[in-house]
């Protein structure tokens, strides 16, 4: 701080201009749409960002109270490390990722050659789901790539993360259709009575046994990596440059929902490989084969089914935990004297969530002010984790009702037409007026 000088806020009458700082990286920050940069890159850059607005901020003599730094994103002091952090947590999200894919196929080969081998009913239901593992990840790098690629953009201009849980559920889909073929082929088959598995060689059931074995120990260790990766990246945005909520655990849809393809991997093989063995340990349990397949399957249905209808909850806007809304509400409460915190909602955009900010300011206010305010605010909560986008609306005075419903009551609509049209009809007559004495 320079001596003589003051203690400023960190509201939008500080030496700092949030604006002016934002004008002068504009460069940097629009470089990187052209690049082609990943979300997860944006991420990183903008941390560098972050530390030089500390910097600036810093060279400003700007002393931040306690209240207006609550959860802030901007001027954290992690914010120096916080690039080299998100860089390891990427390459660890995509290694995991990508010795899933791989790792799936080689699976599913494996899979292939003990069916043929066993004609096994729980086998045939652990190499569908194999099967459906490969498509559905391919599906869900492909729309996670999209959905990352950019913030925002002409095509998609509120960005495109929705493609996430849009891939889930198509993944979800699948695996439930796959489920209910399996689950009708059992059921024939301890109707009619019809083992395969009776006249199955020893020696080739205990070794595709030991091949289901072998593949529930790669699974669980993958499942460990999705898990570790998927923590990794809930922890550096905790410790890092973007504030996360006390009551909200940030996700990943994509990691969560390869991480459950493992578990339900290593599940089902897990069971194929018990049915098999007690099916070739004696023939009176040939229906072994045929329940754990049943067994394998309604736990496929039923989990993909909760997923689903936690992504449907996603695409519809479903709104988010009160203690969250009341940290957004303390945060913006907090964040300038002058502001009065009128509604806070919060809702589902996709994985996160999108804010909408009403608040009070004097009516004798500067425009310029109250911009640069509102525009700190909206930035200090898009910083969170588990905020997309942030909308802070700035008024004169608290209102009873919500303006967006209001405005679609046809008489209010007609009433404002009316205005309109008046308005403009009396500007015309003073147009006219003007002209003639001229």
């Amino acid at each position: 701080m320079h001596p003589g000088s003051e203690p400023q806020s960190c509201s939008g009458s500080s030496g700092l201009n949030i604006n002016d700082f934002i004008k002068t990286h504009y460069g940097a920050i629009s470089g990187m749409s052209s690049n082609g940069e990943t979300a997860q890159e944006d991420t990183v850059t903008l941390s560098l960002l972050a530390a030089n607005a500390k910097d600036h901020a810093r060279a400003l003599g700007v002393a931040c109270s306690e209240t207006a730094s609550l959860n802030s994103g901007y001027f954290s002091e992690n914010d120096s490390n916080s690039g080299d952090r998100n860089k390891q947590q990427w390459t660890l999200r995509r290694l995991a990722l990508e010795l899933s894919l791989w790792l799936n196929v080689f699976i599913t080969l494996t899979k292939a050659v003990a069916y043929f081998q066993t004609l096994s009913l729980s086998v045939l239901a652990a190499l569908l789901d194999s099967v459906l593992d490969v498509v559905s990840q391919m599906v869900l790098n492909y729309t996670e790539k999209h959905s990352s690629l950019q913030r925002s953009s002409a095509l998609y201009p509120a960005g495109a993360s929705r493609l996430e849980p849009i891939g889930v559920l198509t993944c979800a889909s699948l695996m439930g259709m796959a489920s209910f073929e399996v689950l009708k082929e059992s059921f024939e088959t301890l109707y009619t009575k019809d083992s395969s598995l009776q006249d199955l060689d020893w020696t080739e059931g205990v070794r595709s046994a030991a091949s289901m074995g072998a593949i529930v120990v790669l699974k669980l260790l993958l499942l460990w990596l999705c898990n570790y990766s998927s923590r990794t990246s809930c922890r550096n945005r905790q410790g890092g440059g973007a504030a996360t909520s006390k009551s909200l655990r940030y996700s990943d849809p994509t990691l969560e929902a390869v991480a459950q393809d493992h578990w339900n991997d290593a599940l089902s093989n897990g069971v194929s490989a018990v049915c098999l063995l007690l099916a070739l340990y004696t023939s009176d349990l040939w229906w072994c084969d045929g329940v754990g397949a049943i067994l394998i399957s309604f736990y496929i249905i039923y989990s993909w089914y909760e997923t689903g209808k936690e992504q449907i909850e996603h695409l519809t806007g479903k709104s988010a935990p009160d203690d969250f809304l009341e940290e957004l509400t303390t945060l913006a409460q907090h964040f300038d004297d002058r502001l009065l915190v009128d509604t806070c909602r919060a809702y589902h955009f996709g994985p996160k969530f999108l804010v909408e900010l009403e608040v009070v300011m004097p009516m004798d206010t500067p425009l310029k002010e109250s911009h640069d305010l509102g525009m700190e605010l909206q930035y200090e909560i898009e910083a969170r984790g588990e905020v997309e986008r942030c909308f802070v609306h700035i008024d004169y005075e608290s209102r009873e009702y919500d303006e967006h419903v209001v405005s679609k009551v046809p008489e209010l609509r007609e009433h404002l037409l009316r205005h309109r049209s008046s308005r403009n009809n009396a500007r015309g007559t003073a147009l006219q007026t003007s002209a003639s004495s001229v």
